[in-house]
């Protein structure tokens, strides 16, 4: 009952500018084989003893965030910058942060994923969410 509850209250709760979120994900050996294996990039770089995370696989993890916790349910991306200034490695817990940035017709989110105090990928995604209104867009307009 709880749980459900906690869900309602999330889905009906309005997005404010400075919303944020974060997570910690430990990405291993076998979530890159995973990710080569589906998306066919079987570069080399992704595999030995020391792979190379795949950065559109980062990528993916950051949609996980924007799509489940903030803003969540209902959001649908409609474009994303992405920059890769540091490298992610198998083995590497990675920190990924999501923050609203501009709520206008269109939601901003800046998204960063570190390892350590170094950032791997960082940029932003402008995404539709089911739960704004009118109302809502013209109060929170940055």
């Amino acid at each position: 009952m709880l749980t459900r509850l906690s869900r309602r209250f999330q889905s009906t709760r309005a997005l404010t500018v400075g919303d944020r979120v974060v997570i910690t994900k430990r990405v291993d050996k076998s979530d890159i084989n995973e990710f080569a294996r589906l998306s066919g990039d079987t570069n080399p770089i992704h595999s030995g003893d020391r792979p190379l995370v795949h950065g559109i696989y980062l990528a993916g993890l950051v949609s996980g965030v924007i799509g489940t916790k903030l803003p969540g349910d209902g959001t649908v991306v409609v474009s994303k910058t992405l920059r890769f200034p540091n490298a992610c490695y198998a083995g590497d817990l990675v920190k990924i942060e999501v923050e609203i940035q501009t709520i206008r017709k269109l939601v901003r989110c800046g998204f960063w994923c570190s390892v350590g105090d170094k950032v791997v990928m960082e940029g932003t995604a402008d995404v539709i969410n089911k739960r704004l209104t009118k109302n809502q867009t013209c109060n929170n307009t940055v």
